[in-house]
């Protein structure tokens, strides 16, 4: 079990003499409630008492306080508990509270992750879009449908299948082909739906909204698509699926591919396997308590020979790579206006710097940083050129700030030149200043590769009753075609990086070549969606990938009411929008917002800890996805021909049937679930009516408290 005061955070904000006191008789009244439904009630009385009692403009002191009780109703209603001695503590759930009851443990996941969901629900937008969606329009001069005729009803479905559930499998696969019949559409805006001229970015959005995660647009690059069956009238919705921009920093991803010092360590490290098993002792040395003793044996898994030639090419490669990388990372900084402004500045210096070109580019920074401390600087975004966006404030002082580092970093290449590229990397990861440009060196590998070469799987799922037959497994194997891939360089192929190009003052294209997908269970416990995925092609097997796990650390349990008070509480402790969320500003905005509320509240940002950790998957789609990812290597070498991407697509399609859909429609109880879906209790106008009406009582039971 996981001892409390790990688990405890300290939670002493910084409130005004009046706010504090009433902080304080809150807290004693919170501590005495043992339900937390009570404390939640209790919460919300204050806020609204604090809510009206705010005049024409509300003030700095109310602010601070709102902001403070909406983080402790969040944590509360994510069953936290408090402590007060002399202060007050909030205490994480134990993390293994659940470890023998995972549905239980999933229960409680699940009550995270809909605060937010239903909160996008209240918004009268959202509802007005689910209403307008499942009105049949027919009768409007647009002469729409409703979306509800792209749900198929379970009974159909199960009249489909339950005469051939006594067949065998492979006779089943081949009656499937006549009823289910998957086929994958890219989701464009404006492009409208054949079958019932709804717009196709409407109709994904519509059961985006079923998902149990709430739906938010997301800066990047994005492609959504739907998963439809060309068997059934209109064409149903099987499932539906979005491909993002990757998370920049995801450390257990990071290792799998190599763009960390741990993951260069790893690969100087002979390969091995260790055996533990129970051995009896000699009859000597038996007691009654003790009859047998732990033995380790390792397993070398490659001969001295075999490991001193794959370590030699190995630090070749990885040399040639780090090396190119800091070379090109300087190549495509723009520094010509520095040298203009800094007559000690020239090509040569920036060949081999001085110290002296280092503090200069360090006044560049420090001015820029100012002029954007001061709200002077311009929103490169409103910016078409790049060359004049890479001179605006915030791209002046990323510039100076990577060259300082590339250029000192590329001087520890240039002074241990002489070594071989074993001692080279060996002596470098020993040395503080060689470990450093090494890390920077695998830094920008990753910048160049981590936005045009690999993808985010951010939605994939089935729609009822098409998950009864693992529908989810159908979406995620088809997000690993050749169709996909095509698709990608399709929209992506010429397209211009936009901090690149603002950091050279032209337009700079990256090799968009997707080669690797990465995404999450919702939970640490593995994803019946994503596990045992295998599709076979012509040259090898594409496989679902269990990586590792997420550090259990973000900002899913804090609401969007918390969210926006806490920006509310920066602005007036620093005069302005510290955190804008602008494209290049840096990545994860939301925390970066929530950390720096935190702090301006007095509250610790440990409260970001909130050990939700998810499983990573890792998806090759490429024989050396990860040697291309590293910069080893300049061309993918596909599982896929692409002699006739179709085909191969259909493939897999194919393969759900023959593995999956075919053993599901054995189960008599799939066949019943499949018959009970109701497709007018699945529509979403039931589910906001019933959270409006759960919401109105909500308010009377506190209004009335």
């Amino acid at each position: 079990m996981g001892a409390t005061s790990e688990r405890e955070v300290d939670f002493s904000p910084d409130l005004s003499e009046k706010y504090k006191r009433r902080f304080d008789a809150l807290t004693d009244e919170l501590i005495e409630f043992q339900e937390s439904l009570d404390r939640e009630v209790a919460i919300k009385d204050e806020i609204r008492s604090v809510e009206s009692e705010i005049d024409d403009e509300i003030t700095g002191d109310q602010i601070r306080y709102l902001a403070v009780l909406e983080v402790l109703l969040d944590l509360i209603e994510i069953n936290y508990d408090i402590r007060k001695n002399s202060e007050l503590h909030v205490v994480r759930p134990d993390p293994d509270r659940y470890k023998d009851d995972p549905e239980e443990f999933k229960k409680q996941e699940r009550a995270i992750l809909q605060k937010e969901r239903q909160a996008q629900f209240q918004e009268e937008s959202v509802r007005e879009f689910i209403r307008k969606m499942e009105r049949d329009t027919r009768r409007n001069t647009n002469g729409g449908r409703s979306v509800l005729e792209l749900i198929t009803g379970g009974e159909r479905l199960y009249q489909d299948l339950s005469p051939l559930q006594d067949q065998s499998q492979e006779e089943i696969a081949e009656d499937l082909e006549d009823i289910v019949q998957p086929y994958l559409q890219k989701v464009e805006k404006r492009k409208k739906c054949e079958h019932t001229e709804l717009d196709l970015m409407d109709i994904w959005r519509y059961f985006r909204y079923t998902w149990l995660t709430p739906y938010n647009t997301v800066p990047g690059r994005n492609i959504n698509f739907l998963i439809r069956n060309a068997a059934k009238p209109k064409d149903p919705v099987m499932g539906i699926a979005t491909l993002a921009s990757p998370m920049m920093n995801l450390s257990v991803r990071d290792d799998y591919i190599g763009w960390t010092i741990n993951a260069v360590e790893n690969k100087l490290q002979r390969r091995k396997q260790v055996h533990e098993y129970e051995e009896q002792l000699p009859e000597g040395k038996r007691t009654p308590d003790k009859k047998t003793r732990t033995v380790t044996r390792t397993e070398w898994l490659e001969t001295e020979k075999e490991y001193e030639k794959r370590v030699s090419d190995f630090c070749t490669k990885i040399r040639e790579a780090l090396e190119k990388s800091i070379k090109n990372a300087i190549s495509n900084i723009r520094y010509d206006d520095f040298a203009e402004e800094h007559s000690e500045l020239s090509e040569e210096s920036f060949d081999n710097p001085a110290e002296q070109v280092i503090e200069i580019l360090e006044e560049i920074e420090e001015e820029s940083e100012q002029t954007i401390e001061e709200g002077e600087d311009e929103n490169p975004e409103k910016i078409d050129d790049w060359e004049k966006r890479s001179e605006t404030a915030l791209f002046r002082k990323k510039r100076a700030r990577a060259l300082q580092k590339l250029l000192r970093d590329r001087k520890y290449f240039q002074e241990h030149s002489d070594e071989d590229d074993v001692e080279f990397i060996r002596t470098g990861l020993n040395d503080e200043s060689g470990r450093q440009a090494i890390k920077t060196a695998l830094k920008e590998v990753k910048k160049e590769r981590v936005g045009a070469g690999m993808m985010n799987i951010m939605v994939c799922g089935a729609i009822p009753p098409y998950n009864r037959i693992l529908g989810g497994k159908l979406v995620a194997m088809a997000l690993t075609g050749p169709k996909i891939i095509n698709m990608y360089q399709n929209k992506y192929g010429d397209y211009q990086s936009e901090i690149a190009s603002s950091m050279k003052g032209e337009a700079v294209s990256k090799p968009n070549e997707l080669v690797l997908l990465d995404t999450t269970g919702l939970f640490e416990i593995g994803s019946a969606q994503y596990d045992r995925i295998r599709i076979p092609t012509k040259n090898g097997q594409i496989e679902y990938d269990q990586i590792g796990y997420t550090e259990g650390y973000g900002s899913i349990q804090f609401g969007p009411e918390t969210r926006k008070r806490l920006s509310q509480v920066t602005q007036l402790e620093e005069g302005r929008k510290v955190v804008r969320g602008r494209f290049g500003e840096g990545v994860s905005p939301r925390i970066r917002k929530i950390r720096r509320g935190l702090k301006n509240c007095g509250l610790e940002t440990d409260l970001l800890k909130h050990e939700s950790r998810r499983t990573v998957y890792g998806i090759d789609l490429a024989e050396n996805s990860q040697d291309y990812l590293l910069g080893i290597e300049d061309d993918p070498e596909y599982y896929w021909e692409f002699d006739d991407p179709k085909k191969e697509q259909e493939s897999i399609y194919q393969h759900w049937i023959d593995r999956w859909a075919s053993m599901r429609t054995q189960k008599q109880e799939v066949l019943e679930n499949i018959r009970e879906f109701d497709k007018q209790e699945f529509k979403l106008s039931s589910e906001i009516d019933f959270d409006k009406r759960q919401a109105n009582l909500s308010e009377f039971i506190i209004s009335n408290s």
